[in-house]
């Protein structure tokens, strides 16, 4: 039932994310360090009114970002780098039950 819940929780700040990275449209950018802690980023492009930026979403709201400043660029990688280990670290602990087939000569 714990799963079940947690499963839920997850669920749910997903979609609250999908929602909030939909409805973001920088037109400003700042180039300041982020200080608060980063949940996840996209790539938004330029699309008038919108401009080009690397959007970071905090635990305070999303924070538009110039996608030329270095610090971006290295925070970009690192958080794919993370997005990377943690799709492998799932994918290792699924496992497949192994099918059973009778052979040919088996069925003979």
């Amino acid at each position: 039932m714990r799963s079940l819940s947690v499963a839920v929780f997850f669920f749910c700040i997903a979609i609250a994310l999908a929602t909030q990275r939909e409805s973001v449209c920088c037109r400003e950018v700042s180039t300041s360090k982020i200080t608060v802690p980063i949940t996840g980023f996209m790539v938004h492009r330029a699309r008038p009114p919108c401009v080009k930026a690397v959007i970071f979403f905090t635990s305070e709201g999303a924070i538009c970002s110039h996608w030329r400043e270095q610090w971006v660029m290295q925070k970009v990688t690192e958080l794919r780098k993370l997005q990377a280990s943690e799709k492998n670290r799932k994918m290792n602990s699924t496992t497949i039950a192994p099918q059973t087939t009778e052979s040919a000569s088996a069925k003979l």
